[in-house]
C-alpha cells in the first residue's frame, strides 16, 4: 500500500470561554490535522500541537513520503529524520513534532487497513474503559459562555461537571500570581466533592522553588494526586522532590538532557 499524498492543514478553534493561567487568557488552539492518503484510497488522519508544522510537513517532509510503503514506519522515520540517531543528535522539536503527527497518520492507517483497533496492533487493551478528566481554571467570559471568576465559581463549576456526566476526574489550573486564590479553589473543590474527586494540577512553572516547597504541604493534605511544573527547572523539580510525596510531571523537556 503506497503513499499518494501527504497533506497538512493549520487550524483554528476557540474554547467555549478562555481560561486564566501563568500567561494571561488563551480563547483557543492553533494544531495542525494531517491528512496521509495511499493509492488504495484509505486516508490516515494524524495531529501536530502547533500551526508551525504545516510547512514543515508540506515542503519538507511530505515529498519524502510519496511512494513510499505506507506500512514502513520505521523508513519513514528513516527518510524524514535523516540524522535523529539516538535521539540526542537533533534537538528540533517543530521537525520532530512535525513527524510525530504523520507517524500517528500511519497508525491510523494500519488500523483502517487491518480493520483492528490500534490497541490490538500495540499488544492488546489493557483495560477497556478509562475515565474521563474534566479542565478547570478561572475563566474569562466567552461569546456564548460566562466564566468562572472566583475559586467558589470553579468549585461551583466541578460539581455541575460532576451531576451533569459524573466526572470524578479533574485537572486545573494552579497558577495564579497569588498562589491563595489557587490553593483555595482546590480547597472549595475538595470539600464540595469529598474524597471521590481525583484532583491533579498545571502550574506551568509559575512558582519558585521558594513557593512551591510552602505550597507543597497543603497540596499534599489536599490529597492532590498530580502536580505538573510546579517549578521552572528540572533542577528545582529535584529539590522539591525533597518535600513533598506529590508526583510530578513536565512537558518541557530537553530531549537531549533527557538521554
Amino acid at each position: 500500500m503506497k503513499i499518494r499524498r501527504v497533506k497538512a492543514t493549520p487550524i483554528n478553534y476557540r474554547l467555549e470561554a478562555p481560561y486564566v493561567w501563568v500567561f494571561g487568557e488563551l480563547d483557543g488552539f492553533s494544531p495542525t490535522i494531517v491528512e496521509v492518503e495511499t493509492e488504495d484510497g484509505l486516508v490516515g488522519i494524524g495531529e501536530a500541537p502547533t500551526p508551525g508544522a504545516a510547512a514543515v510537513i508540506n515542503d519538507v517532509l511530505a515529498p519524502r513520503l510519496v511512494g513510499r510503503d505506507a506500512f514502513d514506519i520505521a523508513g519513514a522515520e528513516e527518510v524524514c529524520l535523516p540524522f535523529w540517531s539516538g535521539v540526542q543528535s537533533i534537538n528540533d522539536r517543530t521537525r520532530i513534532m512535525a513527524f510525530g503527527a504523520i507517524e500517528m497518520a500511519l497508525w491510523d492507517l494500519r488500523g483502517k487497513a487491518w480493520k483492528q483497533p490500534l490497541y490490538q496492533l500495540l499488544g492488546g487493551a489493557v483495560r477497556k474503559h478509562i475515565p474521563f478528566t474534566d479542565y478547570f481554571s478561572l475563566r474569562g467570559d466567552g461569546a456564548r459562555v460566562k466564566g468562572e471568576r472566583t475559586p467558589e465559581e470553579v468549585a461551583d463549576y466541578c460539581v455541575e461537571l460532576h451531576e451533569r456526566h459524573g466526572t470524578t476526574f479533574f485537572e486545573g489550573k494552579f497558577s495564579t500570581h497569588d498562589p491563595k486564590i489557587s490553593v483555595k479553589m482546590v480547597e472549595l473543590i475538595r470539600r464540595k466533592l469529598g474524597d471521590k474527586a481525583m484532583i491533579r494540577i498545571d502550574s506551568n512553572q509559575a512558582y519558585s522553588l521558594a513557593t512551591a516547597r510552602q505550597l507543597a504541604r497543603p497540596l499534599e493534605e489536599l490529597g492532590v494526586r498530580n502536580w505538573e511544573d510546579p517549578v521552572a527547572t528540572i533542577e528545582e523539580m529535584r529539590e522539591l522532590r525533597r518535600h513533598t510525596s506529590i508526583p510530578f510531571s513536565t512537558h518541557n523537556i530537553d530531549i537531549a538532557r533527557a538521554m
